[in-house]
This record gives C-alpha cells, sequence and structure tokens, in this order.
C-alpha cells in the first residue's frame, strides 16, 4: 500500500455544520424515528429523527435525539412537547410513506400539525395521548425515561430515552411466529446528505 492519505478532522477547528456533515456521511445507514407528540393542550406533532436506536432490551428502552435549530439555537417542537408530557409514539418509516415522511421536516408554525401537513392519518393511542401514524405498520407507544442535554447552540443535541410500554405491529408484515420480515416491512434509512436508503438488499450472517 502506498503512504496513507487520510483526511482529518478536528471539530474544535471546524464549523459544527462541517462536522454534522461528515458524521451524517459516515454513521450509515440510519434508522429513522417518526416521532408523534402533543403540546399540553393536546396540539399533534409529527417529525422525523434519524438519530435514533435502541439502548435496552429488558426494560424496552429506545432512544432519538433532536438537534436545537441550526438557524436559532431554539428547541424542536418534539423537544418541548416530550418535556411537557413524558409522552411519545415512534412510528417506522417505509418505502410507502418515505415522500409523506419527509413532508414531516418542514418547518411550520407551532401548533400547526403535521399530520395536516403530509397526508399521514392520526389514530387515538392506548395508553399514551400522542397519536399513532396510521400508514405505518409499527408504532411504538413510549413513556419519557430521560433527557440529557449536550448544548444551548444551534445543533446541539439531546439524547430523549423513552420506555416500551406498547408495540404496535402490522399482521401483513410478520411470520407465522410473529417475527418481523425485513421484505415485508420494507424500512427506509437516511444516507448523508440528501439520500435514502432502501433495505431490499441484505444478506445472512450467522453469529459465531
Amino acid at each position: 500500500m502506498g503512504t496513507d492519505s487520510r483526511i482529518t478532522l478536528d471539530p474544535a477547528e471546524r464549523p459544527w455544520v462541517e462536522v454534522y456533515r461528515r458524521l451524517t456521511e459516515v454513521v450509515l445507514p440510519r434508522p429513522i424515528a417518526l416521532v408523534s407528540t402533543v403540546d399540553i393542550d393536546g396540539r399533534p406533532n409529527l417529525a422525523p429523527f434519524s438519530f435514533f436506536t435502541v439502548v435496552s432490551a429488558n426494560p424496552p428502552y429506545l432512544a432519538f435525539s433532536p438537534q436545537r435549530s441550526g438557524r436559532t439555537g431554539e428547541k424542536k417542537d418534539t423537544l418541548r412537547n416530550v418535556e411537557m408530557t413524558g409522552e411519545l409514539v415512534v412510528a417506522v418509516v417505509t418505502e410507502a410513506i418515505a415522500d409523506q415522511v419527509n413532508r414531516c421536516s418542514a418547518v411550520l408554525p407551532w401548533g400547526e400539525s403535521e399530520f395536516a401537513a403530509s397526508g399521514l392519518t392520526p389514530l387515538p393511542a392506548t395508553r399514551v395521548r400522542p397519536h399513532l401514524v396510521a400508514e405505518s405498520p409499527v408504532n411504538l407507544e413510549c413513556e419519557l425515561v430521560e433527557v440529557r442535554t449536550y448544548g444551548s447552540e444551534g445543533g446541539a443535541g439531546s439524547l430523549v430515552v423513552g420506555r416500551l410500554l406498547l408495540a404496535h405491529l402490522a399482521a401483513e408484515i410478520c411470520d407465522e411466529h410473529g417475527a418481523v420480515l425485513a421484505d415485508r416491512l420494507q424500512a427506509v434509512g437516511r444516507m448523508g446528505s440528501d439520500l435514502w436508503v432502501r433495505t431490499r438488499d441484505t444478506f445472512p450472517m450467522p453469529r459465531p
């Protein structure tokens, strides 16, 4: 091999937006949490987040990370709602609803519903006030466990951890044993920039 030609990036010396872009170009693919919340008056909000994962199975905890507005440094509606109510629903994003989910990332006035703007349908949840997303085959009702905040400037993130209360799975995505089949779910994820990714191209890799 020839001389190593790596590019080294020091976050202390580069604008945060550049660091953000590089991170989202290399932490791939990222699943998308479509997070449904309500404010203290019950007005719904719906927003996608690709900083999203499972953090515990027993007890079952999920986490996602909303960032402060890069323009204003203000908290986004989802974070404010979760802090006020302590409840959320996470819906899985599939190929069939990808375009509508993308519309949910538009900046709307406080209190205006992304359900209406995107054409997605709210359904009553069982144990929490935020709505399920009718068009998603997976909806996860959660209660807030904690919020950790990492900064107060534009682009700073908060880690929101929720405990799973109920999981709603569409029967058509499951086999006879209740396992979710990836080829039926057809989830999508985020890559860098404006690129999204399908999950159709899979291969087996048994654990040793």
